[in-house]
């Protein structure tokens, strides 16, 4: 046996009987954070630490947590895929911007927080109608409640100076007629 496969041995062993094999799993998992969730939300969120299952993101706006409260579920799938075993099982998000190096941006101001905005009494009738068909009480209450949701985000977006696709109607932060999905930016 070679000197790298016996010290690999030994140090399989102290992990397993110290039992970090799973905490070793997490944090791999956690310090390839981009690789896993990719670049566009890495670049919007990053992980701050990890209590219990439960992983602390820094996400640099409301908006934004919005989003990836929508994209909870498959974010926690993608890490324990990464991790190899049910490790994460919840997501806990904070606004924080990210700390600016250059003197000239330090002057800029802090990220407002932003106000949920309330329905008007037209659109949360619109919304009741839309599920009006849905037969199951809980299952119809669930799909209003993620319109209402929806709903609010875009008005958020839309007062953050987010535009509307030309071609899919969704609604995108950056910049052009066209969101990131139909330029072919995140395929």
């Amino acid at each position: 046996m070679s000197h790298p496969d016996l010290l690999r041995d030994i140090l399989d062993e102290t992990v397993d009987a110290l039992g970090l094999r799973e905490r070793l799993r997490a944090f791999r998992a956690l310090l390839n954070w981009e690789e896993v969730v990719g670049k566009t939300v890495a670049a919007a969120a990053q992980p701050e630490a990890l209590k219990e299952g439960k992983v602390f993101v820094a996400v640099k706006s409301s908006a934004w947590i919005q989003e990836l409260r929508f994209q909870q579920q498959t974010i926690l799938q993608k890490l324990n895929e990464y991790a190899g075993a049910p490790i994460f099982t919840e997501l806990v998000f904070r606004v924080k911007p990210r700390s600016r190096k250059s003197p000239a941006n330090a002057a800029q101001p802090e990220e407002q927080p932003v106000v949920e905005p309330e329905l008007d009494a037209v659109t949360i009738a619109r919304l009741h109608t839309l599920t009006e068909p849905i037969a199951d009480a809980e299952m119809r209450a669930k799909v209003t409640e993620y319109l209402v949701a929806y709903h609010r985000l875009a008005m958020i977006r839309k007062q953050q100076g987010w535009r509307e696709c030309s071609r899919c109607g969704c609604l995108h932060p950056g910049e052009g007629s066209e969101c990131p999905f139909c330029r072919g930016d995140l395929l």
